[in-house]
């Protein structure tokens, strides 16, 4: 039988009787490999490319996995180009049955005392006649055979090494047997290796564990139901034929499920062999949005090794309205500041901005990778910089700092925000106009009224603070609504849309008997004559809002006096038909 590694091992078998010889070609050297089956020293682990002291602190790990003590007297191991004699470094040279030898540099007694704390005192301690492993010491860069002749003369290990370690991670055998297959090998999972005791790698007698958890969706609504997936995996040599798992909300993140955490608790029959695995799945539901340290944790007879027994991950549940709205934009700042978009968190719970993202007509961007949230009834502004802080007197605490937010248009743009799940919660695709009067550089795009659609221009308006704009606080042109029990109000009455910030804008609220219909809003003045139509057979749901910022069908502002408003609601399934008609005073204050 032939086998090939990398072009430069080759294998050749002969059955001889009681034994099975090999002879390996490595660098188109042969070497006689002799198998005995009562008794065999293996190689267990490689440090070839030490974090500190190189030169010194490189060593090579072997094992008795027999019955009877091998005298190690004469031993050599190196690479292709040269073996080195083994010699005691003062502990003998009889290896004994299910112990460990570490054969470290002989400089490293002079020069390290790196393992001196690892290494148990049941070990072996070895070193080599020579200054370094092989001709040069171990390769960092290229695959190299380590291996290790008897004082016979026979090759009784082989192992080729593949260099993708980080420095100062060894490569361990998984299962302690003459196999020196790749398959049989990984990089350590400790710093510095396990020199003289078990492999990291090595599975231990009993240990179930954890593999992975997720949800489907990634990214479940506020009191929707979602599926969590748990993949268990049996890492141990026994077999695992029953378990317990616990599914909890890890509030204070400690691991350990306490009672008002936990969402479910289960016991399983099964039947997991060495790494076999199960996919188990649980429905939940009725969780508020938020973000939470989803836990499971898995608890089996016997288990000796709980380190893979929890893992937590974090996840976000959305609301499933909009969470948050676009609130105000500074498009043209002036002249040293930076562009910001404001968000406004309208809700009762906070909101995580990680993993979403913002755009614009041509570029999408994400907007942070942490886990930053907005408060309550509290804001964020997005900015290309930080000045926005020290020219608005804002709190660096609200602002998120997004070199790469996209240009804003000074005229038309379509800004859209994206949740972590990629769902589009909010949209403006504003215009210059919507300003409704001449302004100058440094003035903001302010929303009147937050409940109110982002797509209504008359529910847009420039700003009228000092300062040109309200970044992190109540906008200037905010208007509060007044809850009335009749099903059709208007606030406030009288208003002076005279951009003084004060009672520019009046609301026009309502409330209707269904759930969906069609509106007509008209604005006439005193003589009858209509002035403005806000609204065409629009279609609407059973509540909302409408916004009249004082200004005729040509863009002026009205005259001052009373205007009636006429609203006209259809429903044509229900074969419904409400006319509201409402008086508003328009004053100018000025």
């Amino acid at each position: 039988m032939f086998r090939n590694l990398n072009g430069t091992l080759v294998a050749v078998f002969r059955n001889l009787g009681s034994k099975i010889v090999s002879y390996l070609i490595v660098s188109n050297t042969l070497f006689p490999v002799l198998s005995i089956l009562h008794a065999q020293i293996i190689l267990t682990e490689i440090m070839f490319d030490p974090d500190t002291l190189e030169s010194h602190n490189e060593y090579v790990e072997i094992f008795n996995p027999g019955l009877d003590s091998v005298n190690l007297s004469n031993w050599t191991i190196g690479d292709a180009d040269e073996p080195d004699l083994l010699m005691d470094a003062g502990s003998g040279l009889v290896i004994q049955p299910s112990q460990y030898g570490i054969i470290l540099d002989a400089s490293y007694f002079d020069n390290s005392s790196l393992y001196d704390s690892l290494i148990p005192e049941a070990a072996l301690v070895l070193t080599i006649e020579d200054g370094s492993f092989g001709r040069y010491g171990w390769s960092n860069t290229a695959s190299e055979p380590v291996i290790l002749i008897s004082s016979e003369g026979d090759t009784v290990q082989v192992y080729l090494y593949t260099p993708d370690n980080l420095p100062g991670y060894s490569d361990e055998k998984i299962f302690l047997t003459p196999d020196n297959a790749i398959l049989n090998w990984k990089n350590s999972q400790n710093l510095h290796g396990t020199p003289g005791f078990e492999n990291s790698v090595s599975p231990r007698i009993t240990d179930m564990g954890i593999d992975s958890v997720w949800t489907d969706p990634e990214y479940p609504l506020e009191n929707g139901s979602f599926i969590l997936h748990a993949a268990l995996k049996n890492y141990g040599k026994n077999l695992v034929t029953d378990c317990r798992l616990t599914v909890f909300s890890d509030k204070n993140r400690d691991g350990f499920p306490d009672q008002d955490e936990i969402l479910s608790v289960n016991n399983y029959n099964m039947e997991l062999n060495y790494g076999d695995s199960l996919i188990l799945d649980w429905e939940l539901s009725g969780l508020k949005g938020g973000v939470y340290s989803l836990a499971v944790l898995v608890e089996c007879t016997g288990d000796n090794y709980t380190e893979n027994d929890f893992i937590a991950i974090l996840l976000t549940i959305e609301n499933g309205d909009n969470p948050v709205i676009i609130n105000e934009i500074m498009y043209q700042p002036s002249a040293g500041q930076a562009e910001w978009v404001e968000l406004f968190n309208p809700g009762s719970s906070a909101i995580n901005l990680r993993n979403w993202k913002i755009s614009d007509m041509r570029d999408t961007v994400l907007i942070t990778d942490k886990a930053i949230s907005i408060p309550p009834l509290d804001y964020a502004v997005i900015s290309k910089d930080s000045t926005v802080t020290g020219e608005f007197n804002l709190p660096l605490s609200k602002v998120i700092v997004l070199k790469s937010l996209p240009t804003l248009n000074n005229d038309e743009d379509d800004l859209k925000i994206f949740s972590a799940s990629g769902r589009m919660v909010e949209r403006v695709n504003y215009f210059h106009s919507w300003m409704g009067r001449e302004t100058t550089t440094g003035t903001s795009l302010e929303r009147i009224r937050p409940d109110i659609s982002s797509a209504l221009a008359d529910n847009w308006a420039a700003c009228v603070d000092i300062s040109g704009a309200t970044p992190g606080r109540q906008n200037s042109i905010f208007v509060t609504k007044v809850e009335e029990q009749a099903e059709f109000s208007i606030h406030p009455n009288p208003f002076s849309p005279d951009q003084d910030g004060f009672e520019d804008y009046s609301v026009i609220d309502y409330k209707l008997p269904f759930a969906t219909g069609y509106m007509t809003v008209d604005i006439y003045d005193i003589t009858g004559r209509r002035i403005r139509r806000l609204a065409d057979y629009q279609p609407i749901g059973q509540s909302g809002s409408f916004v009249w910022n004082g200004q005729d069908s040509r863009g002026r502002i009205a005259r001052m006096g009373i205007y009636i408003i006429l609203c006209r609601i259809f429903n044509p399934e229900q074969d419904i038909y409400r006319e509201f008609k409402k008086t508003v005073v328009l004053v100018k204050r000025n």
